[in-house]
């Protein structure tokens, strides 16, 4: 019978000591954590707690993604500070609540603008960033793994087809926003002829020069009306002054031009026409 007594108080006193109050420890998920951005926390836990509940200070305009009274949960945060996260976990033997201070940082904002210089191809595409909240830039092309750090940036295309340009802007505090843009260069080439220049040094039409959209080669001659040769060049971006090659200066009047060119696409161009050449 004391037996019987010993262990019975034996297993009353054992069921006690087992019921112990849960402990927790809260597992951040990033050193870096930016507003914006969605964070999972969780949890450790000991002696099998039956309640959760996770609360954070100060609580004004942080979102909560995911339900509070689980062992994890999932946050937004819209402002950068430093928040405290807390968690209380109890069972029928009490409660205890861990917490852990964590630092938002804001995320930069990536924006820019982009220009082509003109139709078709080759072509370059003008890029200005327009970024906040950012200390470095990375811009990413999809023709090239090569990545071009500068603040502002130009970029060259040799052919038709489509096209991406993203720009990534991040901070020293490793939060990053990308920012992407898409276009087309058109595929055709094409060579047009003004008729008319006026080389009187105001600025405006001072030079000769063929629209060129897509050449690759382009050679181009310029005769008198009595067929003398006044100017020649074999360079897609050559032009007429209103001069000769030994600096004379060419009158006011009609002058005949050959135009010989290849495409990137493959097209070939012999082109002829009159241009007038006016000094007033």
């Amino acid at each position: 019978m004391l037996k019987k007594l010993f262990f019975i108080a034996f297993s009353i006193v054992g069921s006690f000591a087992m019921a112990q109050v849960p402990t927790a420890n809260i597992i951040v998920p990033s050193n870096t954590i930016c507003t914006g951005q969605t964070v999972i926390f969780t949890s450790i836990t000991t002696n099998t707690p039956t309640s959760f509940s996770w609360t954070v200070n100060p609580s004004i305009e942080v979102a909560y993604l995911s339900s509070v009274n689980q062992a994890s949960t999932a946050l937004g945060f819209t402002y950068p500070g430093v928040y405290t996260v807390s968690l209380t976990v109890a069972n029928a033997s009490g409660s205890f609540t861990a917490a852990q201070s964590i630092t938002i940082s804001v995320t930069p904002r990536a924006s820019f603008s982009a220009s082509l210089n003109t139709i078709g191809f080759p072509n370059q595409i003008v890029l200005t960033n327009f970024s906040s909240n950012a200390t470095n830039y990375a811009w990413l092309f999809s023709d090239t793994p090569a990545v071009d750090t500068n603040t502002n940036t130009t970029h060259d295309y040799t052919s038709s087809g489509a096209y991406t340009v993203s720009l990534v802007a991040y901070n020293t505090n490793g939060c990053s926003d990308t920012s992407d843009y898409s276009f087309f260069i058109s595929d055709t080439s094409g060579i047009t002829l003004p008729n008319v220049f006026t080389p009187n040094a105001d600025g405006v039409n001072d030079v000769f020069k063929p629209i060129a959209r897509g050449i690759k080669t382009m050679k181009v001659n310029i005769y008198s009306r009595y067929g003398n040769l006044v100017a020649s060049w074999e360079t897609i971006n050559g032009h007429w002054d209103g001069y000769t090659p030994s600096g004379m200066l060419c009158e006011s009047g009609t002058y005949f031009c050959v135009v010989e060119a290849t495409g990137f696409d493959g097209k070939d161009y012999k082109l002829k026409g009159y241009i007038s050449l006016f000094r007033n």
